[in-house]
């Protein structure tokens, strides 16, 4: 089989050549129903064409998770889309002061509304790094939110912000502690203001109110992922958020 337990690292998996040459070691993964190849790496002085190819045949509908970037230029070369990430982490010292809220709003218990889908909408527009909003994004956030799954939103760490004519105009949707990390954590799963509302500090009011609810929570520290170019990035290193790990993600078809 060209995967296999890794038997010098519980829980993690070798991809072999049809040979038997391992070529690379990750640690599998389910986020949400999505298949993932967590942390990717080549082992020493494997070719990472090589390396590429073979997992493009016996990873695939994997989504491949690596901070290798010549991993990423190889499977960008076999005409796989790439996504370039941050994971960013706050140890929840030093959380900013709380934001007021501006007069007439308010935060709301989580939950799923037309005014929130509209904005959601408009804050995730063609051009938004992460691409534009897809009912895929509405129906993970309602599975969340309705259900709790794959995970509940965690308690006092997630709201609504409703302004004063009681519509929503934005969210923070976390999660914890979360399955696809190795460290103990809360997790940013989704944080936007309705364009109709930006520039009067709500998403430091949102972010800051994650912070504060993940630190209540007793969670040892709130992660988040941000794409390469995403102007949000500014509003995370300014609340103390700090570089965990580059990832590069691939879907392999």
């Amino acid at each position: 089989m060209p995967v296999r337990p890794d038997p010098t690292d519980p829980g993690h998996c070798l991809l072999h050549a049809d040979d038997g040459t391992p070529l690379a070691r990750f640690r599998p993964l389910d986020d949400g129903g999505t298949t993932v190849a967590d942390g990717f790496r080549p082992l020493p002085g494997v070719p990472l064409d090589r390396v590429a190819a073979q997992a493009t045949r016996d990873l695939a509908g994997t989504r491949l998770d690596t901070p290798d970037d010549g991993l990423g230029e190889a499977l960008a070369a076999l005409g796989h889309h790439r996504r370039s990430a941050v994971e960013l982490r706050h140890d929840l010292t030093g959380v900013p002061e709380e934001v007021m809220l501006p007069p007439g709003w308010t935060f709301a218990p989580p939950g799923w509304d037309d005014d929130l889908a509209e904005g959601l909408a408009a804050a995730y527009g063609p051009d938004h790094p992460d691409g534009a909003w897809t009912p895929a994004a509405t129906a993970e956030v309602r599975a969340m939110v309705d259900r709790g799954e794959p995970v509940p939103p965690l308690a006092g760490a997630t709201a609504r912000v409703v302004d004063p004519a009681g519509r929503s105009a934005g969210h923070v949707l976390c999660a914890g502690p979360v399955p696809w990390t190795a460290d103990r954590c809360g997790w940013v799963l989704n944080l936007a203001v309705a364009p109709r509302a930006q520039g009067r500090g709500l998403g430091r009011a949102l972010l800051g109110y994650a912070l504060r609810g993940t630190a209540t929570a007793g969670l040892p520290t709130l992660g988040l992922a941000v794409t390469d170019g995403n102007p949000a990035r500014r509003l995370y290193d300014a609340a103390g958020f700090r570089l965990h790990t580059r990832v590069i993600s691939v879907r392999l078809p």
